[in-house]
């Protein structure tokens, strides 16, 4: 045994075997101590050796490892599966993001650094283990007085999550296949042009439109690395689409059909038949760096178009051996990012359903297959509280369901989760386009949750920036935020946007109002913006088809706006302008810490008996300020009186909502106002 001030490290004597071991115990920092076990293995195969580890459970909560929730909600207590891939599961098919790392109630967080096939069990029989195929494993576990602490190390650890572009947080449309619902248009590119002027016509705000398989020709209508003919000019559409206002997004996998099946069979890049026993296509053993860059320079010619992105699929069906598909759901995310990197630099956006750890560097996640139900959306809500607690924040379901059609109830409620979920993506197709098969009332709500998406791109986008440095989701469950509150642990059917804004949304069918709990502090309706709850306590809300419940913190700062054209072609004159939602709490100063994209500018509010300031550095744009406060004396702005009016201040006492625009630094103070919250 060696010992230093930092360090412990022994070697060891297997029990019932003559093989040897070795430990060691690093502090790596003073909250991380870093764990390495390993053996001679026994030589045979890679899939014969295992490390395992165990742990007694002392009755924590346990948050991670799965995107699925395997014991109902968000805790993984009684969880007993293997850490890979799953497909066949019943409400939503094949959500696949993971990561080897969980954070528990008892103030510690563990991350097995490994891309080996594992396993875990989760407090069963008084102790939560885990084992991966390996003859070395290498593991950290880190302390934290809270939980952002331990998401803040773990993120150092194994690094942030993908930065997407602006245009990345508007919403997104697409179709299962453009050929199947050709009503009005006579091929598929033309069904691509006439969804996006579609949504132009009816003031529809998105940013992209994504190709779903099949839209090349061959077998599975994928492998040829081309368009059929139902696309008769695909450079054309790219740029039409462009002229619009929208990206193209690509549906890709590791799947060899057609061309990359003979070229890949015959260059030895393919894993053999038996790896594809139900004839999903074979994945490419991308970990030969020749097979590696032989799909990027295939994607490549697509990337040529003008391609922004890919939605990226598959990988846990049989393609490949169970001991590579963690590796593989990493090195494909990298791969299909550096096919657009070469074009793009980082203009690009990346979706995929099947994605482990370090692979958040590189992609975003949708959900998987879910069905229309509202079952598959209460699936989601807390599929997308538990990718964030993997630190995936960038999340978004099929919004409607994928399987199946929603009735007009459901994907109303859908349309509402996908506007406060930090990827809103919509399918249509037949009996399902909201425009064709609806009424006016589902366009219309269509309309008002994809605008509310977009307005609060600054706000989303900032968030996101921060999960980027800090690990914090972005959709975070509320125990993260109250971890006093010990009826919170398992709670999943409303959950945190950010710091500042509680998201409650409906999930049964026939509901025209639901119970929600507010947690500690003082809460604000922010529907109605006038009604004030205090926290610790259940509030029974209304919620007709066309609203989701929503709350926001006393003290918050909510940037809004309309900072990304996009699609709005119904404003010639359209600029940039943001919106500045402030509630002032007189406890405690307020601060939002906006990133325009390039940096992060603090925007703070404060209240005193002299009245509110509030003030930040040139934002990039200019705008309105609304500030909820009463008893307003006068407005100065940068040391200058305001006139109440035109060109001065606005002031509404029933909404009690002060207006006043802005353009570069700000330093507002109301004199006299204090805040609509209760002391």
């Amino acid at each position: 045994m060696t010992k230093t001030a930092t360090s412990l490290r022994a070697k060891l004597q297997l029990a019932g075997s003559g093989e040897g071991a070795e430990a060691s115990f690093i502090f790596t920092r003073p909250e991380v101590i870093q764990v390495t076990v390993s053996f001679g293995g026994r030589g045979a195969s890679p899939e014969t050796d295992e490390v395992f580890q165990e742990f007694t459970d002392q009755g924590e909560h346990y948050y991670g490892i799965w995107e699925y929730p395997f014991a109902g909600g968000i805790d993984n207590r009684g969880v007993d599966r293997d850490f890979l891939g799953f497909g066949g599961l019943a409400t939503v098919v094949n959500p696949n993001a993971r990561a080897p790392f969980y954070i528990t109630s008892n103030g510690y967080g563990v991350y097995v650094e490994s891309v080996k096939k594992g396993h875990y069990t989760i407090a069963k029989d008084g102790k939560t283990s885990f084992w991966f195929q390996d003859s070395s494993l290498k593991y950290d576990i880190i302390y934290g007085r809270t939980y952002a602490d331990i998401f803040q190390r773990y993120n150092a650890l194994a690094g942030g999550s993908v930065m997407p572009p602006t245009w990345a947080f508007d919403s997104i449309w697409w179709r299962d296949d453009h050929h199947a619902d050709l009503r009005g248009v006579k091929n598929a590119q033309e069904k691509v042009i006439d969804d996006a002027d579609q949504l132009i016509r009816r003031r529809i705000r998105a940013s992209t439109i994504w190709i779903d398989r099949p839209y090349g020709t061959g077998t599975m209508g994928w492998g040829n690395m081309d368009f059929d003919s139902s696309f008769p000019d695909p450079a054309k559409m790219v740029q039409d689409l462009k002229q619009r206002g929208y990206g193209l997004l690509l549906w890709i996998a590791d799947r060899a059909f057609n061309r990359m099946a003979e070229e890949g069979t015959q260059k030895g890049y393919l894993f053999p038949p038996s790896s594809d026993p139900n004839g999903n296509g074979p994945a490419a053993d991308i970990r030969k760096k020749e097979a590696y860059d032989w799909w990027k320079e295939n994607l490549g010619q697509y990337v040529k178009l003008g391609v922004k992105g890919w939605k990226l699929d598959r990988g846990e069906e049989g393609e490949m051996p169970d001991s590579f598909m963690n590796e593989h759901a990493i090195l494909f995310a990298k791969l299909a990012a550096e096919s657009l990197q070469a074009a793009d630099k980082n203009d690009f956006f990346i979706l995929s359903r099947n994605a482990n750890d370090v692979s958040r560097k590189y992609t975003g996640i949708w959900n998987g297959d879910t069905r229309s139900s509202f079952e598959a959306l209460a699936m989601s809500v807390k599929q997308a509280q538990r990718c964030g607690a993997i630190e995936f924040p960038m999340w978004g379901s099929d919004t409607g369901g994928y399987i199946g059609v929603p009735n007009k109830e459901l994907f109303a409620r859908w349309l509402e989760f996908s506007a406060y979920s930090t990827v809103m993506e919509v399918l249509i197709g037949p009996k399902r386009t909201i425009w064709m098969d609806y009424d006016d009332e589902l366009i219309n709500i269509a309309r008002e949750q994809a605008a509310a998406h977009h307005d609060l791109i600054p706000y989303a986008r900032s968030y996101l920036y921060r999960a980027t440095q800090t690990g914090m989701p972005v959709m975070r469950s509320l125990i993260f935020a109250y971890p006093d509150d010990a009826s919170l642990y398992d709670t999943w059917d409303e959950y945190l946007l950010g710091g500042e804004i509680l998201v409650a949304p409906v999930l049964e069918a026939g509901a025209a109002s639901r119970d929600v709990y507010l947690p500690a502090g003082q809460w604000l309706d922010y529907n109605d913006k006038t009604t004030v709850y205090q926290g610790g306590t259940k509030v029974t809300v209304e919620a007709p088809l066309a609203k989701i419940p929503l709350f926001v913190r006393e003290g918050a700062i909510i940037p809004r706006g309309d900072i990304w054209k996009g699609n709005n072609w119904w404003q010639p004159s359209w600029i940039a302008r943001l919106r500045i939602e402030v509630f002032p709490s007189s406890k405690v100063a307020g601060r939002f810490d906006y990133y325009n994209g390039t940096v992060v500018q603090p925007i703070t509010a404060s209240a005193s008996p002299g009245g509110i300031r509030v003030a930040f550095a040139n934002l990039g744009a200019p705008g309105t300020l609304e500030i909820y406060c009463q008893n307003v004396k006068g407005v100065t702005l940068n040391g200058a009186p305001l006139a109440e009016g035109a060109g001065g201040y606005t002031y509404d006492a029933a909404t009690k909502k002060l207006t006043v625009r802005f353009t570069g630094v700000v330093n507002l103070v109301v004199q006299g106002a204090s805040g609509i919250f209760g002391l």
